[in-house]
């Protein structure tokens, strides 16, 4: 009787390679040691962790003719404003690149 082989991708990368059917169906599957009820994996008990602590954002007056980005909070100089097609165009400070973007994404506090 001929033998059933069939590509065993277990490995990782390359390795795969042609093997018996009957050796993947012998080999049981590695599991991993599962951590004690009751008990997180560092060790503590659960439900005693602290809370957490809000994080304070501090902003301070931004000096005339400068808009902060509202996605990421960096502050850039205002060149030009287009009004009737809602644009700034603006030059960041942090990076020194000079772009244009909507007004509703910049912010004056």
């Amino acid at each position: 009787m001929a033998k059933t082989w069939v590509l065993d991708s277990e490995t990782k990368g390359t390795g795969a390679r042609m093997v018996p059917l009957e050796d993947v169906l012998e080999k049981p599957k590695p599991t991993a040691p599962s951590p004690p009820p009751g008990r997180t994996p560092a060790g503590k008990p659960a439900g005693t962790t602290r809370p957490k602590r809000p994080v304070e954002k501090r902003s301070t007056p931004l000096p005339p003719g400068h808009v902060r980005k509202k996605s990421n909070g960096e502050i850039g100089r205002v060149k030009a404003m287009d009004a009737g097609a809602g644009t700034a165009t603006v030059s960041w400070l942090r990076v020194g690149r000079t772009c244009t973007v909507q007004i509703s994404a910049v912010t004056r506090t």
